[in-house]
This record gives structure tokens, C-alpha cells and sequence, in this order.
């Protein structure tokens, strides 16, 4: 790992020699200069970590190189030295963007915790644009693959809502990629620098639902020891999605229609109001209006949820998508696997694009891990590396025709039992690799009479 970069500047030579002798002692790499003009030049060659200044030199001062070095990166960090008479100077270089000052001659053991605790600020600012930088990039509109018509109508959508300021409800059946899709509007959205909080409305025991989403007071219930702050709270300023909508009770669809309407929730166990921002966008695989005929969710409230509708075609719909996305997974597992793998066979991608994929996306994405795990290192990928049902000969038995569901059913086992045997039997895991809470993915296993 390489050695965090400190640049000193200051006037007096003994000082800047021992300071260097100091630091370097310390671990850290140093950079020295008795000039301002110098020190400035540096900043922008040797791209330091962290500077040191000193208020008083000639020429250019402490506080001109500080103004400089604030002016070309907002967030460079930067300690200040001052003397006994010049601790109002030193005041007045925090309020210009110092991290903190350090009195001459400096304690040892102090000035290393204020290098520290400026050095961890760094790390935190360097990780958050890191993740910043990663998140922009992986939610770019053009990161959703597909040119079909149908996935072409989807982007031209989401680009003229995403700066608007109203809700969506996306539609669509199962692994056709609603979060992701949710994850993009809100990354190109003006809510983008603030939190993005996700909810699966069917992967929490229905007295826990309305906890999660608003939070609770101390004594609200048996289990509650202490105040909780619920995850509408959390997303305070961003972006608020609630996957599986059609899952919600009603009790929580008519306390939700009050939020949307006054935009304040009350804690469990609370009659205080707290005021709430965000933008809430709604998922579901169902069909929302037959379970308004069924009396199973509220007319009011799907009106106040679909402000927009995107509707999310199934990958059966998307022929043109399928070798796009079918090598999009093939480049993403060969490198995640390290494993050299020559392409798809002809043969094997005319299987892939006669399949119907009754788990859309998310099927074609694990029947792709799946044999770039089984093929061999620089060969192509051919159809015999496929589970059953789309024609291969090393998957396990399964059902090819009859109601969608069943279909769809089958596919969800194979896949939970993939996952399974990969982390070893362990719930947790698999679960959190599904994208699933430990108890919707035991839930889930229950309905699919697995043991």
C-alpha cells in the first residue's frame, strides 16, 4: 500500500527538517519547500494527501497559499502552523476551509492525532467519490442494455422523468430488472446526492412492515428497548422504493396514502409528526387493478402511486436483447471468475434466443454464470453447459411446459438451490446474494415446498 503523502511548507529550515524527520519517522511520505509560490506549485504536481503550512512566511503567506489550494480542490485538507501571536490568524484560516491549526513548537503526541484525524477525513472523502463515481457509472441510463423497441420506449421514459418530481410505479413480471431501473431514475434524478433506502413490501412478517417503514418509539411493542428511526426517515431528502407494493397491507396502504397526501409520518408508538422528503417509487409483479376488484389495495392510493407508469417488458419480448445482454453476462462472470472463456458458440446462442426465459433477465443472468462456472478455461461457451430446460445436459430435471407460474416456480427452486450449495447451506448469505431478507427467503423456500 503506498504511503500517504504529507507537503510541508514553511520558512524557517531547522523546522521544515525536523518536521520532515518527524514524519517520516511516522510513516508517512514527505514533501518539503520553504516557499509559498513553490508550496503551490507542489500541490498541484505531487498531489499530497495532506498540507501543512505556516501562517507567517514572506512573500506569499500561509494564509494566500491556503486561499490558493482551496480555490483549485474544495476538498484538500489543510493544517495550518502558528505562533503564540497569531492564534486570531489561525482562527481566520479555519473559517477559510482549514482543517484545524497546530501551535509552534508543536507537541509530538498531539500534532500526530491532529495529522490522523485529518488523514481519516481524506479516506472518507476519497471512498465517498470512489462510490460516487462507481454509482454515476453504473446507473447511467445507457448501462441498462437493450436496443429492442420495447427496452428503447422504457429509456426514452426514464429520461423525462427522472428530474421530474413524482411518483413512479414500475410494472413488470419477476427479474425483469424494476430496482435497477429505480436505481437509475433516482441516480439521474436532482435527488441523486442523497439517499436511495429500498423496502421489499413481501420480505417482512406483515407486524414488522410498518416498524421498518416508520420506525417506532421505545415501549411502542414488547421487543421495542429503544427509539428506532424507520427507513422513510432514512431516505429523508432521496428516494424511497417500495418493491413488491402489492404486498402491502391495507391497514399501512391507508397510514401511506396520509403520507403521500401531508407528507408527515408519526413513529409507532408516536403522536409527534415529523415532516418527510422524498420521492417514492413503487414496484410490482402484479396486476394492481384486479387486486382493486378483489378489494385487496386501495383505488386511492395506486392513483396517488402511478403518477407515472413504467411497464417493464418480459425478456421473451425483447428477442433482440438477448445476445446483447447474453454477452454483457458471459464479459461480466469471465472477469469476476478470472477465467479465460472464447465467446458463446453459434449453436449455443441459437438455444439462448429460442428460450422464452420464464425468469426474464435474472434467468438468462444466472444460466450465464452457470456456464462460464462449467466450461473450461479458452474454450467457447456450448449448449450442453445449459440447465435442461433451455436445452442442455448438465442441468437438472426440470418441468419445460405447462402454466407460466409452475414454470417460473420451478426455475425459482433451481436457482435458490444453486445459491444454496454455493454458500454451503447458509440462509444468510444466500439470501443477501438473492436480494432477499433471510426471512422472505425462508418464506419464499416454504412456498416452494423446499426443504
Amino acid at each position: 500500500m503506498d504511503k500517504e503523502k504529507i507537503l510541508v511548507i514553511d520558512d524557517e529550515p531547522d523546522m521544515l527538517r525536523g518536521c520532515q524527520k518527524f514524519l517520516e519517522a511516522a510513516g508517512y511520505a514527505v514533501v518539503v519547500t520553504e516557499s509559498g509560490e513553490t508550496g503551490i506549485a507542489l500541490f498541484e504536481t505531487e498531489n499530497p494527501d495532506l498540507v501543512i503550512v505556516d501562517l507567517k512566511m514572506p512573500r506569499v503567506d500561509g494564509m494566500a497559499v491556503l486561499q490558493n489550494i482551496m480555490a483549485r480542490d474544495q476538498e484538500a485538507i489543510v493544517i495550518v502552523f502558528t505562533g503564540y501571536g497569531t492564534i486570531e490568524s489561525a482562527v481566520k484560516a479555519i473559517r477559510a476551509g482549514a482543517f484545524d491549526f497546530v501551535r509552534k513548537p508543536f507537541d509530538p503526541d498531539a500534532f500526530l492525532i491532529v495529522i490522523e484525524r485529518a488523514l481519516k477525513l481524506r479516506r472518507v472523502r476519497l471512498e465517498n467519490s470512489a462510490l460516487k463515481q462507481m454509482l454515476d457509472t453504473r446507473f447511467r441510463f445507457e448501462n441498462i442494455i437493450g436496443n429492442s423497441e420495447a427496452i428503447t420506449q422504457v429509456f426514452d421514459l426514464m429520461r423525462k422523468i427522472s428530474d421530474i418530481d413524482a411518483n413512479v410505479l414500475i410494472t413488470g413480471e419477476s427479474g425483469t430488472g424494476k430496482e435497477l431501473v429505480a436505481q437509475c431514475i433516482h441516480a439521474n434524478s436532482k435527488r441523486s446526492h442523497k439517499p436511495f433506502v429500498p423496502l421489499n413490501c413481501g420480505g417482512l412478517p406483515e407486524p414488522l412492515i410498518e416498524s421498518e417503514i416508520f420506525g417506532h418509539t421505545k415501549g411502542a411493542f414488547t421487543d421495542a428497548k429503544q427509539n428506532r428511526v424507520g427507513l422513510i426517515e432514512h431516505a429523508k431528502g432521496g428516494t424511497f422504493f417500495l418493491d413488491e407494493i402489492g404486498e402491502l397491507p391495507m391497514p399501512l396502504q391507508v397510514k401511506f396514502l396520509r403520507v403521500l397526501e401531508d407528507h408527515k409520518i408519526r413513529r409507532l408508538g408516536s403522536n409527534q409528526e415529523i415532516e418527510i422528503d422524498i420521492r417514492l417509487i413503487s414496484a410490482t409483479n402484479q396486476n394492481i387493478e384486479a387486486l382493486i376488484g378483489e378489494g385487496r389495495f386501495r383505488e386511492d392510493l395506486f392513483y396517488r402511486l402511478n403518477t407515472f407508469e413504467i411497464h417493464l417488458p418480459p425478456l421473451r419480448e425483447r428477442q433482440g436483447d438477448i445476445q446483447l445482454l447474453a454477452h454483457h453476462f458471459l464479459n461480466h462472470f469471465a472477469e469476476t471468475s478470472e477465467k479465460a472463456v472464447q465467446g458463446i458458440s453459434t449453436e449455443a446462442m441459437d438455444v439462448l434466443c429460442e428460450y422464452t426465459y420464464p425468469g426474464n433477465v435474472r434467468e438468462l443472468m444466472h444460466v450465464m454464470e452457470r456456464a462460464v462456472a462449467l466450461s473450461e478455461e479458452g474454450r467457447e461457451i456450448t449448449p450442453d453447459l445449459f440447465p435442461k430446460p433451455i436445452g442442455g445436459s448438465l442441468g437438472i430435471e426440470t418441468q419445460t411446459k405447462g402454466h407460466l407460474k409452475a414454470r417460473v416456480a420451478e426455475f425459482e427452486k433451481h436457482i435458490i438451490q444453486d445459491v444454496l450449495k454455493k454458500h454451503a447451506g447458509n440462509i444468510t448469505h444466500a439470501a443477501k446474494e438473492l436480494g432477499l431478507t433471510r426471512d422472505g427467503l425462508i418464506k419464499k423456500m416454504a412456498r416452494l415446498k423446499m426443504r
